[in-house]
């Protein structure tokens, strides 16, 4: 009988320990749920680039958006078809939200022109006024890289031509960034789409 009341009071301790667990687990979940994503640095230099389009593209046009900026070029042989195909999933995810973009620099402007864009742009089956790929000076785009988004882009060698960065950036509607994800992992990509969610979500 006695064996009995002890087996019954370790069920008893072990329900507690289990539910003082579940609500703890729950309690951090809700408390990481809202906290914001941290502030990382701003877009706060003025920009001016040629869309596939033959548009002007300005810092202006993002104004007030959620959006998903990179750096690429064309004729990347390794990371840069990686990177497009998964930035598809956040055209796909956010077609009909007007209030998300995503903006491709390339790092290779010299090659990279708006006739070579919009061919790259078509094979992506990219959204007019959703997605941008953007030329410009060789210089102005190469600052932008590495001053404010912290990214870098160099020269590199025969099989590789340029070195860049596979980073996906997420700026808010204050043009201040969010997030930084690798554009080669399709898990970090969804990822990267949920804190667009989020980031929606904030007033202000």
């Amino acid at each position: 009988m006695r064996w009995m009341m002890f087996f019954a009071w370790g069920m008893l301790v072990l329900a507690v320990v289990a539910f003082a667990f579940a609500l703890y687990a729950r309690q951090s979940a809700l408390k990481q749920q809202e906290e914001p994503l941290p502030v990382m640095g701003a877009v706060n230099a003025d920009f001016a680039f040629k869309n596939q389009w033959g548009e002007t593209v300005t810092r202006d046009t993002f104004k007030g958006k959620v959006w998903v900026a990179y750096f690429f070029f064309t004729t990347c042989p390794s990371i840069c078809p990686v990177m497009n195909r998964n930035a598809i999933d956040v055209q796909i995810e956010f077609a009909n939200n007007r209030e998300v973009l995503i903006a491709g620099f390339t790092v290779d402007p010299e090659n990279d022109t708006v006739d070579a864009l919009k061919r790259w742009a078509d094979k992506h089956k990219a959204q007019r006024g959703k997605w941008h790929f953007l030329t410009g000076e060789r210089k102005a785009l190469y600052e932008l890289s590495r001053q404010t988004f912290k990214l870098g882009a160099e020269p590199g060698d025969e099989s590789h031509p340029i070195v860049h960065s596979d980073k996906l950036v997420l700026i808010d509607r204050q043009g201040r960034i969010r997030g930084y994800y690798s554009g080669v992992n399709r898990a970090e990509v969804q990822r990267l789409i949920q804190d667009i969610y989020r980031v929606l979500e904030e007033k202000g």
